[in-house]
């Protein structure tokens, strides 16, 4: 592999590392500041939404929604079971 693309590769996977953990931080907090989100990512926000959505395939704020409803019936069929 030549040197430009392994610097590209290597690019690359540190940006879905840092899109990872932006992830797991919306996961975590109840508000959404994409400003403040793409600032932890080393982002604009432009930037940031666009490599979002191409690494998970939807917005942050549509994942953290998704994210939330998936807890719920998680959480609802807990309590169906005891």
């Amino acid at each position: 592999m030549c040197l430009s693309l392994q610097i590209a590769a290597r690019e690359h996977l540190r940006e879905l590392v840092l899109l990872r953990r932006v992830r797991d931080r919306i996961d975590r907090e109840p508000t959404l500041d994409v400003e403040a989100l793409a600032d932890s990512a080393g982002m604009a926000a432009g930037d940031f939404l666009r490599r979002f959505r191409d690494a998970y395939g939807q917005s942050p704020h549509a994942y953290q929604r998704t994210a939330r409803a998936v807890r719920t019936r998680t959480f609802d069929r807990v309590l169906e079971t005891r």
